[in-house]
């Protein structure tokens, strides 16, 4: 195997590496395939470019970059000369890590609140309503409290959420610069 040969087969496995961290945040492994193959690439890339490089149809290339735009790791890039619409990537992986981290949690946290607050309302009505027995209202309560434990801890979610959104959360765990990484290697 010569040397391009290896090459290609280091950038298919870093690929797949991609892909396989995409699953594992809990998102589909397309969306990594297509970050690796436009950042090999080192351009915007159109629709049938990615498709091409993925091997997947164009339509399911058009979903996956909406998704991608959606949680803010893709966005469509102008190229002179081209109709065809170009999409690059976010190319910092703390950013990319961030980016879904956060639109996946923030999900959470904003179903989660909606959820909670129809809860609340309704043992309210139970234990304000004057035909509840005691026992009813009593285990109302408990209820409520476990509610209340389960806002907190939404609570606490957004906070994580915010403490890696404004970027504050590198001043608890610190980038390591390569030169770093080259010393401990």
């Amino acid at each position: 195997m010569n040397h391009e040969e290896r090459l290609e087969q280091i950038k298919h496995r870093v690929s797949e590496q991609i892909a396989e961290n995409m699953k594992s945040y809990g998102f589909p492994g397309t969306i990594g395939r297509v970050i690796a193959a436009i950042f090999y690439e080192g351009r915007a890339l159109d629709l049938d470019e990615l498709a091409e490089h993925t091997g997947m149809s164009k339509t399911r290339m058009s979903q996956v970059l909406r998704e991608m735009v959606h949680y803010d790791i893709a966005e469509k890039a102008f190229v002179r000369g081209s109709r065809k619409d170009h999409y690059t990537v976010e190319e910092d992986y703390y950013q990319t890590f961030i980016s879904l981290f956060t639109s996946n949690w923030r999900d959470v946290v904003v179903r989660n609140r909606k959820i909670e607050s129809r809860i609340m309302q309704e043992l309210e009505s139970i234990m304000n309503d004057p035909e509840a027995t005691p026992e009813v209202i009593e285990k109302a309560k408990m209820y409520k409290d476990d509610s209340l434990a389960s806002v907190a801890y939404y609570d606490w979610i957004d906070r994580v959420v915010e403490l890696f959104e404004s970027q504050k959360i590198f001043d608890i765990v610190p980038k390591k610069e390569i030169e770093e990484i080259k010393k401990d290697l």
